[in-house]
């Protein structure tokens, strides 16, 4: 078990790993459980056409409640799952990064016989181990409560490309953070950066439809390519996967630049 960084790793945080996969799970069944209540029955138009539309971004496409798949896609995975899943994600990123740092554990694992290469990567793959299998838990919690709602069907593509996307936003939250974390050693930086993407993401997503200028940078929010209600409809877009990887990948790049020379305290 403790033969490796990225084992090491997942057994430290097995607590964490189960609270916030139970907590997805929850969140999950609780949102699927809503559809009858929140289903509209024939007042739809007259709802859309009185809603203001700084609302919008905050409650969903109120015209995709009528179908379990879009509703599902709309109220869990394009609302609340990307804000909850951010707020792991820093947690996560911090705990890997600059806290292991503040309390001498990075130091004694580089005193270790591994390279910080090595350490490095296997600290980011047992994050994205840790956000996959939480994503897990959240796609369980549909499931176990979908067989006692009547009409509650989602195609399995549909569902495992939501999932994916899921799993892949998280990713580039929780890596944005680390690579802050590990390039500075400092918390008050890697926080400043974490929560700066994920809120101006939410708040960009949120807010650009109803404020003119803000559509105009709505292209800087990593929730721009979840499009949760499109991947139903027309599948997961290539543009979104190479927009959310590269922003990965350049992130984790720049921080193994300087993670690899810097002076750990």
């Amino acid at each position: 078990m403790m033969r490796s960084v990225l084992t090491k790793t997942l057994y430290d945080k097995r607590l964490f790993i189960l609270g916030w996969t139970l907590g997805l799970m929850a969140i999950a069944m609780l949102m699927t459980s809503f559809f009858p209540a929140m289903r509209p029955e024939g007042g739809i138009d007259a709802l859309l056409a009185n809603l203001p539309a700084a609302f919008q971004g905050l409650i969903g496409d109120l015209a995709a409640l009528d179908e379990f798949d879009t509703y599902i896609a709309s109220q869990l995975f394009d609302i609340r799952v990307p804000l909850i899943g951010g707020i792991m994600a820093i947690i996560l990123a911090l705990g890997l990064s600059t806290r292991e740092e503040e309390d001498g554990e990075l130091r004694t694992l580089l005193s270790l016989p591994i390279s910080r290469t090595k350490l490095f990567i296997e600290k980011w793959l047992a994050m994205v181990l840790i956000m996959g299998i939480s994503v897990v838990g959240l796609i369980a919690g549909v499931y176990l409560i979908m067989p006692f709602i009547d009409d509650a069907a989602i195609a399995g593509e549909a569902m495992l490309q939501l999932a994916l996307m899921t799993w892949l936003v998280m990713i580039s939250y929780s890596s944005v953070t680390y690579a802050a974390g590990m390039a500075s050693g400092r918390r008050a930086v890697a926080s400043a950066v974490g929560i700066t993407v994920i809120i101006g993401s939410f708040l960009l997503s949120t807010f650009a439809v109803a404020v003119e200028w803000l559509s105009d940078y709505e292209f800087l929010s990593l929730l721009q390519y979840f499009p949760a209600v499109d991947i139903v409809y027309d599948g997961v877009m290539l543009r979104d996967v190479v927009v959310l990887s590269l922003v990965t990948l350049i992130a984790l790049v720049a921080a193994w630049l300087v993670f690899r020379r810097r002076d750990i305290a």
